[in-house]
């Protein structure tokens, strides 16, 4: 098998990978970006852990998320009520953020995944198992179960205060389908699915260029595959992406989008999220007001959590941000490996200051006792969801390449990348090693 060529998504490096080597995992030596990791389970065994994921989130839909006892009467609820009262009791908006992440972007990644390993197992990888498998890429950083379940647990320990609370099956039905599909994608070898479902798209390497871009050719954001650079804006030959030698208006869009969560932070966290009535006396919470209840109630570990999700993350993002297009803008050669690290720490804590907003819809779906008491959404939680989807985009937007391409017209690589350029015809030579 001869060696395949492959672009660093981080910084644009070609390294030439051989996945029959040896096994394990490879990193680019130029900004640490994985570029190879070998599953560590069969596709059959994968597949497997998909099907049974797939099986408990379906079963969670039957079965009661949590169970209320208040004054001699239970209150059962579970994720389709939820969304059923939200809308009935005039807030769709935030019946549509649970439907897109509890709901649509979950089942639609664990449908795709079944349907792509499936054609694979089969040997029948094609264009059209490719784009399935590309879209549902991109759908997966919206799948939310995971950061839902943990604003079931912060809800739990705020209504333990208040009654009796007992956990349902759903809560642990979808436990087990986020810890299955965690482990399920950790074993996927990603590069072996992309390349059964066709090889990469012939691109004569001419000259012993370091970056894709400097030798004449786009890698494919989605998929990697390369293709020569007069393809660009055409549909990629293996996933039909967009190809693009760098994300279009990626500095504007990125600028645009954190200038909407800034606008947004300030009443996101100075206007209540959340109004509770007990026996005719309203009640209004920020989100810092609801860190103070934690701490006086002595749950310090989910005040801390609250306090990093729905403060801290947002604020940390979209400085973060800034500063690394700023550097951009400047182009700035200083320390291009740790901003790429910031980057990838900006895109991983991002979907986890959801949590808040999850608090509000299941303290609104759960206390829902007319006279007695009851909850609704503040007039903060709509900015404050605002702010999290922006800051999403925002990372979304931004091309770390950017940060690398001020390098190019810099000195000369250092001797392992110079030497891992001297080892073919436009590409590094890349070792797997053991991870």
């Amino acid at each position: 098998m001869n060696p395949s060529s492959i672009a660093c998504p981080g910084c644009d490096s070609l390294y030439r990978i051989d996945p029959e080597a040896n096994t394990g995992a490879a990193e680019c030596p130029r900004c640490g970006a994985v570029l190879w990791r070998e599953g560590g389970h069969s596709l059959g065994m994968t597949l497997a852990l998909v099907l049974a994921s797939l099986s408990l989130f379906l079963a969670a839909q039957l079965f009661p998320l949590l169970t209320l006892r208040l004054h001699g009467t239970a209150q059962e609820t579970s994720v389709l009520a939820c969304i059923d009262l939200l809308v009935r009791t005039g807030w769709p908006w935030l019946a549509a953020v649970l439907i897109v992440t509890v709901e649509l972007a979950p089942s639609a990644y664990l449908c795709g995944l079944v349907f792509v390993l499936v054609q694979l197992k089969q040997g029948r990888g094609s264009r059209g198992t490719a784009r399935v498998f590309r879209i549902i890429q991109e759908v997966q950083g919206w799948a939310m179960v995971d950061v839902f379940l943990l604003g079931v647990l912060v809800s739990y320990v705020k209504l333990a205060k208040l009654a009796v609370v007992v956990p349902g099956g759903a809560m642990y039905a979808l436990a087990g389908s986020a810890l299955l599909l965690a482990w399920a994608v950790d074993s996927m070898d990603c590069q072996s699915m992309w390349k059964a479902m066709g090889e990469k798209p012939g691109a004569a390497l001419r000259a012993p260029f370091q970056t894709a871009r400097k030798a004449s050719l786009i890698a494919c954001e989605a998929c990697g595959a390369l293709a020569p650079l007069e393809h660009g804006n055409a549909p990629c030959a293996r996933c039909a992406a967009g190809l693009h030698s760098r994300k279009p208006d990626s500095i504007r869009r990125t600028w645009a989008l954190l200038a909407t969560a800034a606008l947004l932070y300030l009443p996101a966290n100075l206007l209540p999220v959340m109004r509770t009535t007990v026996l005719g006396a309203t009640h209004s919470d920020t989100i810092l007001s609801g860190i103070v209840y934690f701490l006086k109630t002595g749950s310090w570990p989910l005040a801390l959590l609250i306090f990093f999700a729905s403060v801290v993350v947002p604020l940390a993002k979209v400085g973060l941000l800034s500063y690394l297009l700023l550097s951009v803008e400047a182009r700035s050669r200083r320390q291009p490996r740790l901003r790429t690290r910031l980057y990838r720490l900006t895109e991983f804590i991002g979907r986890w200051s959801m949590v808040d907003l999850f608090v509000v819809t299941l303290m609104v779906a759960m206390v829902q006792r007319e006279t007695l008491a009851s909850v609704e959404p503040g007039p903060g939680a709509l900015p404050f969801a605002m702010v999290v989807a922006a800051t999403m985009l925002a990372s979304y937007s931004f091309d770390p390449r950017l940060i690398w391409d001020a390098m190019e017209s810099g000195p000369a690589p250092s001797r392992s990348l110079a030497a891992a350029a001297e080892a073919g015809p436009g590409t590094g030579s890349l070792e797997l090693h053991h991870g």
